[in-house]
């Protein structure tokens, strides 16, 4: 395994702890962290929209109304459970993360929502840091289960 692949693993370790915790009981959201996980300006792209956004205040705002989102419908954690790094150069990695959303919807059924996210890291700035991701339709899983 190469530096690069070790430091995106890490980034990925803590961002699925951020995560976790986010969701517990109580919650802890550290949006400092959860923004760090990010570079100055970022793109997604979602089955809703592509967007891109900046790295601001108005990103550390929305970060703890993700998570009480999340909260409200049920949720109790978010775990990773795999990462897998192709390096693309010695400064960027495609990262396929495979996340684990576990639930208690409102009928009080536990359930997991299991689902694979794509991001491009940099670590053109020393640390590394997240410049766009791809997701799957997330509402509709959420749908599917229930939640919303």
């Amino acid at each position: 395994m190469t530096q690069l692949e070790d430091r995106v693993r890490a980034l990925f370790d803590d961002y699925g702890r951020i995560s976790s915790e986010a969701l517990g009981d109580p919650p802890s959201v550290d949006t400092g962290k959860v923004a760090s996980f990010f570079a100055a300006y970022f793109v997604g792209s979602t089955p809703q929209a592509v967007i891109g956004g900046a790295n601001d205040e108005k990103f550390h705002d929305v970060i703890p109304q993700g998570f009480a989102r999340y909260r409200d419908i049920g949720g109790k954690e978010m775990r990773i459970t795999g990462v897998t790094v192709t390096p693309l150069n010695d400064l960027h990695a495609l990262a396929q993360v495979g996340w684990d959303f576990a639930y208690v919807n409102k009928a009080g059924e536990s359930g997991h929502v299991r689902f694979t996210n794509f991001y491009f890291v940099t670590v053109a700035d020393g640390s590394p840091r997240i410049f766009a991701y791809i997701t799957g339709d997330e509402e509709k899983a959420m749908k599917d289960h229930g939640l919303t």
